[in-house]
């Protein structure tokens, strides 16, 4: 069970853009989408990008404008300030993730998912006893997470720690922390969790490349196609995209506001799914009065 949990935050993380199953080719063109943040008299006071936290390893995506933003930037903001460390987040998850006397996994799903999960479970050499007491948010972090590793997907080939390393000295700060984020997973209802745990049952059974898809419209910096992926899956549920987007940009908007207001020039890199939709967190600044613009 140890082991399960330390593989959790990935997929924390990375719920909004998930693991692959294929390496697309290594892009030399990648145009990944950059935001200016600018005030009212247009001077630029920071920036805004979208993140993959796990990339097939030699995807080429960085170019100099994103290298020249963070180069001209105070310091690098990301949702979480440390870097990833799987002992200290499977500690966070243990301290949330139980309940004694819970059903197993396989009989809180109705008949179809149930089968399907029985199907993950053979696939990953799990079983419901892997998972014993353990709540339905935490069983589908852990199933994505496993998932993705039995994929190939590894969360230190993704865009955080490369820009960790180009940021240099530049201090690092966090929206959140890993505990606060795994709390927002423990505090969802229910039914919430439960569809929670079906989709990505149905991602994890599933032979489809649609997340290979979702690397290709961000190393395009096809906005609009990753706002279109982000009304999928679990995010399609109100419940779960008010959740795990809506409220934590707003949330974001205001650290950002007064961040800004302070007089700091930030490098903001948040999961991409974040950046795209009615919701994001560039809509959410200019509703604070702050000018944004993609950057060519």
């Amino acid at each position: 069970m140890k082991f399960l949990l330390r593989l959790a935050l990935f997929a924390a993380l990375g719920m909004a853009v998930a693991w692959f199953r294929r390496d697309p080719a290594p892009q030399s063109d990648a145009k990944v989408a950059l935001w200016q943040i600018a005030d009212k008299t247009g001077a630029v006071r920071g920036y805004m990008f979208g993140t993959v936290h796990a990339l097939p390893p030699k995807t080429n995506w960085l170019r100099p404008a994103i290298t020249e933003a963070l180069g001209s930037s105070d310091r690098l903001v990301m949702e979480i300030a440390e870097p990833l460390d799987q002992d200290v987040a499977g500690e966070a998850l243990a301290r949330l993730a139980g309940t004694p006397g819970l059903p197993p996994p396989s009989q809180r799903l109705p008949g179809p998912y149930r089968d399907k999960l029985n199907s993950v479970y053979r696939k990953l050499e799990l079983s419901d006893a892997d998972f014993a007491d353990t709540e339905s948010w935490a069983v589908a972090l852990q199933l994505a997470a496993i998932a993705g590793q039995a994929a190939g997907a590894d969360p230190q080939s993704g865009a955080e720690p490369q820009l960790r390393k180009l940021a240099g000295a530049k201090p690092i700060a966090g929206f959140e922390t890993i505990d606060s984020q795994f709390g927002i997973f423990d505090a969802l209802p229910p039914r919430e969790q439960q569809v929670l745990l079906q989709e990505v049952t149905v991602e994890a059974a599933s032979d489809m490349d649609e997340e290979a898809d979702m690397v290709t419209l961000w190393l395009r910096g096809d906005d609009l196609g990753i706002a279109s992926e982000t009304n999928r899956g679990f995010l399609a549920d109100a419940g779960l995209h008010q959740a795990l987007l809506t409220n934590r940009n707003r949330a974001w908007a205001v650290q950002l506001d007064a961040m800004l207001k302070q007089g700091a020039k930030p490098f903001v890199a948040v999961g991409a799914a974040h950046l795209a939709g009615s919701d994001s967190l560039q809509r959410l600044m200019m509703a604070r009065g702050w000018q944004i613009k993609r950057v060519p």
